[in-house]
């Protein structure tokens, strides 16, 4: 499996730009060079959490980059 073939996921806003609209996002999925709130739809398997905080994202950031390290093993 090569490196681009891996899900790389990042936390970003997600439809809206509320304290709740937090989403886990699988990076290859967004323009090259992207910033600010993704307000398209996305693939449901680009998209892993929604609806998060701010404290909360970072705990399932974490978690679906942990998942993805050990299924690489």
């Amino acid at each position: 499996m090569s490196k681009s073939d891996k899900p790389q996921w990042v936390a970003k806003k997600y439809m809206g730009d509320c304290p709740n609209s937090w989403a886990i996002i699988d990076k290859r999925y967004l323009p090259k060079g992207h910033r600010g709130v993704v307000m398209e739809w996305l693939p449901q398997c680009a998209v892993s959490y929604t609806g998060l905080n701010s404290q909360n994202k970072a705990y399932y950031l974490r978690m679906k980059k942990e998942e993805a390290k050990s299924q690489s093993k």
